[in-house]
């Protein structure tokens, strides 16, 4: 996105299709108090001065079109870095529309999605995770998920990042020296040395890359399947778990014969919860098209809550593609003695017993990726940017351990640095930003 430093912008920062009791329209840019004092008719004779909040009329030729609130942020210290003005109008989309077509007259353009934040990164006013924080954070679905961006956009994987970075660079200090001076005249790392250093970086980022999962699960939900025999009781906890009656419960084997999804909110995390067909052979065509569904969901899904009585004690399913730390086996009536033993837990549904303690295990399998992690990956973007750093220093390995030069190692390692720079927004190119902005709001 090519920004002339000359273009004032404005766009709404509310709601642009509702109604409302306020609107808000931001406007950046070194004409922005210029263009709103050709409109604003103050209440007050007392001089307007930045940071503070003043009130009056917006009037144009046809006459007073509403009452409004002006505040003015001088620049540098403002959201974009630049002069900036807030206005405070009444939630009528009318009104609002009327003031900003007033301001495009003057001469300000209509900012395209993102252009504000886009303004402060380039301003200096934050780096690229905290831009990508800050959208993240208004596209929030649960309180913890918020809680979770607040503490990304304080820049905890800037730091970790930074570490890595200086690890590059120490091991190609020494392979420069050792070039320039020789080994005999340097301290340089041998050749088991930088591959452990190698080795070690892989490991941390290839741990990093993981916790890209637990992130991409809070955007769109996790997906929570319920799965087992007909009869054991997987409509009646799904029930339990959103606490209303969702799915038919019936004595009847068979009776769910698709699969249902709801969302639900469980300790934080949203969660898509999916109330599957009974898993058993069938001569039923309807039914066994269910079941052939809920076994394709296995690979696709984050967790599967097996459930197990005495009558059903298992499931098959390929562990190669769903593996045990993404089953949580589940002995179920537990009102009814005896319970299944060698299962996580136990649950009566009906009775609401084990409720939290399953709750609790769905969190604690869900989050593993993120257990003891200060700095997480939160976006498509940064996953892809720290898989191609891995495998920018894997093919170094690969080549170090088959005794390619020195300088060929020197060579990934850049390559290498200028990819955790572009995650970090270090080294960024005008494409990266154009797409990235491109999915925030207009007033943002």
């Amino acid at each position: 996105m090519n920004i002339p430093a000359s273009d004032t912008i404005v766009a709404p920062a509310t709601p642009v299709h509702e109604r409302a009791p306020i609107a808000v329209l931001r406007v950046s840019g070194p004409q922005a108090w210029a263009l709103i004092a050709r409109f604003f008719k103050p209440s007050s004779a007392k001089p307007f001065r930045p940071w503070r909040l003043k009130r009056g009329d917006w009037c144009d030729p046809t006459g007073v079109i509403d009452d409004v609130l002006i505040s003015f942020f001088k620049a540098p210290a403002s959201y974009s870095g630049e002069d900036m003005c807030e206005i405070s109008c009444h939630g009528n989309p009318l009104l609002r529309d009327a003031i900003e077509a007033n301001l495009i007259d003057a001469g300000a353009r209509r900012a395209k999605p993102g252009e504000f934040t886009q303004r402060a990164l380039l301003n200096g006013k934050m780096g690229l995770l905290e831009a990508e924080a800050l959208h993240d954070l208004i596209e929030a679905k649960t309180r913890y998920q918020a809680d979770l961006i607040r503490q990304q956009a304080q820049s905890p994987l800037a730091a970790r990042v930074r570490q890595h970075v200086h690890a590059i660079l120490g091991i190609q200090a020494h392979i420069e020296a050792s070039i320039d001076y020789g080994e005999e005249d340097v301290d340089v790392l041998n050749r088991d040395q930088m591959g452990q250093q190698l080795a070690t970086m892989i490991e941390q980022l290839t741990v990093l890359k993981k916790t890209a999962t637990f992130a991409m699960g809070m955007k769109r939900g996790f997906r929570v399947l319920l799965a087992g025999a007909p009869n054991v009781g997987k409509s009646t906890l799904f029930n339990a778990l959103l606490a209303r009656e969702r799915a038919i419960v019936s004595d009847v084997p068979g009776t769910t014969r698709d699969f249902i999804t709801e969302e639900v909110e469980i300790q934080g995390l949203p969660v898509v919860l999916i109330d599957t067909a009974g898993i058993r052979e069938t001569q039923d065509f309807i039914e066994g098209e269910g079941i052939k569904r809920v076994r394709a969901l296995f690979g696709e899904v984050d967790l599967v809550v097996l459930l197990l009585d005495q009558a059903h004690v298992g499931v098959e399913f390929d562990e190669q593609v769903l593996g045990p730390e993404r089953v949580i086996r589940v002995a179920t009536k537990q009102d009814l003695a005896p319970v299944v033993q060698g299962c996580d837990l136990a649950v009566s549904a009906k009775a609401g017993t084990g409720l939290a303690q399953l709750e609790q295990q769905i969190v604690l399998r869900l989050s593993s990726a993120v257990d003891g992690q200060s700095a997480y990956l939160i976006n498509q973007r940064q996953e892809e940017t720290v898989a191609e750093a891995i495998a920018m220093l894997q093919a170094a390995m690969d080549d170090f351990q088959a005794g390619h030069g020195e300088e060929i190692l020197s060579s990934y390692l850049n390559q290498t640095r200028r990819l955790l720079g572009e995650l970090t927004g270090e080294t960024t190119v005008e494409d990266l930003l154009d797409r990235m902005f491109a999915t925030f709001c207009l007033g943002k």
